[in-house]
């Protein structure tokens, strides 16, 4: 009885180990419609986010005219066309790897700063 139960689990533990490692679900219509909605929706956002995230680096003037009248009304823009694009398409799936993906790039700079140290201390500052 010991070496039946010790052989089904070594059958069934590799099954387990996969489940954990598999890929991940694909994006559906519905995701790719919402996210569209949702980029049209909240695209005025991007104009406070670009200045608000430029405020600390550049400075309060610098921050206004370039993260909020240069910077952020064209994130919206390119949020605004994105988000129809994706309206108009969500029926079709993307034609790369034939799924519902994004087709946004993130921000060139996302303000984010690490809290360690890069393993070869070239682009720590």
């Amino acid at each position: 009885m010991k070496r039946i139960l010790v052989l089904a689990f070594l059958l069934v533990a590799p099954f387990m180990a996969r489940a954990d490692i598999s890929m991940p679900v694909r994006d559906s219509f519905y995701d790719k419609l919402s996210r569209g909605i949702s980029n049209i929706a909240f695209s005025p956002a991007e104009m406070l986010d670009s200045q608000y995230g430029m405020i600390d680096t550049e400075g309060n003037t610098t921050a206004f005219t370039k993260g909020f009248l240069v910077q952020g009304i064209s994130r919206m823009l390119m949020d605004i066309a994105q988000g129809t694009f994706e309206i108009v398409s969500s029926p079709f799936p993307t034609q790369k790897y034939g799924s519902y993906r994004s087709q946004k790039l993130p921000p060139y700079d996302s303000m984010i700063v690490n809290d360690r140290p890069p393993a070869d201390l070239k682009n720590w500052y």
